[in-house]
């Protein structure tokens, strides 16, 4: 059996809305394995993952314990790491491969397009915050994993994987990649929804402005965390 190109990981955890669209969009290129790395859903999200002949690996909750498992449980090289409401761009699978070809690169990620989710209607307004979420997605701070990260195996060993922390997982992952060579943005729009500031949207955006400041300056993630609330 010839070993997939690139193996995609999606961490899951009751996603059963969302997870059939994020595996359609990796599409059924030759070379592509797809593991999700489920959490213990209680709903349709394993059914559906397996539906889409993805392999299923199943443990503990927290999203750098699944990536990490997900990474035990597949096959390549090379791996992409994608949220489960995100949904990769037509062109991806050429542009990873290309970034990660370059050795200098250790990191490499897309530019984000926010879009409200399960077909809502967005105001002028939440339109505007959405872009502003986006602009982020371009520019030289570290990027979030909603973005999906690409890294070569080796990579991902040398940094012994995403650190077992409850909020922040992806900026520390992404800051340590970036003290081992480059981080890549690619000229593709990454979808993902803005379901994180439903509900209680100045709440939601208020921690999404602040909580990687003050994760640099010293506060816990297991603080963050609590102050969070769920983490998908």
């Amino acid at each position: 059996m010839t070993s997939p190109n690139i193996s995609v990981v999606v961490p899951a955890l009751n996603e059963e809305r969302m997870l059939g669209a994020c595996l359609e969009a990796i599409g059924k290129e030759p070379g592509i394995e797809v593991v999700v790395s489920d959490g213990g859903s209680s709903d349709n999200t394993i059914r559906i993952a397996e539906s889409c002949k993805a392999r299923v690996v199943v443990g503990e909750p927290g999203r750098g314990t699944q990536l990490n498992r997900g990474v035990a449980a597949a096959i390549s090289e090379r791996f992409l790491f994608v949220h489960a409401d995100c949904r990769l761009p037509v062109g991806w699978c050429t542009a990873v491969q290309g970034a990660l070809d370059d050795d200098q690169t250790t990191l490499a990620c897309f530019r984000l397009r926010t879009e409200a989710g399960n077909g809502e209607k967005q105001s002028g307004p939440g339109r505007l915050w959405m872009r502003t979420l986006d602009i982020r997605s371009r520019g030289w701070r570290l990027p979030y994993g909603d973005q999906g990260f690409a890294v070569r195996r080796n990579t991902f060993d040398l940094l012994g994987g995403f650190p077992d922390i409850p909020l922040m997982e992806d900026l520390e992952f992404a800051r340590m990649c970036r003290l081992h060579g480059r981080i890549r943005r690619l000229p593709l729009m990454m979808r993902t929804t803005a379901r994180r500031t439903a509900g209680q949207p100045l709440r939601a955006r208020s921690m999404m402005v602040f909580f990687p400041l003050l994760y640099r300056l010293g506060v816990s993630p297991r603080t963050l965390a609590r102050w969070y609330g769920e983490v998908r």
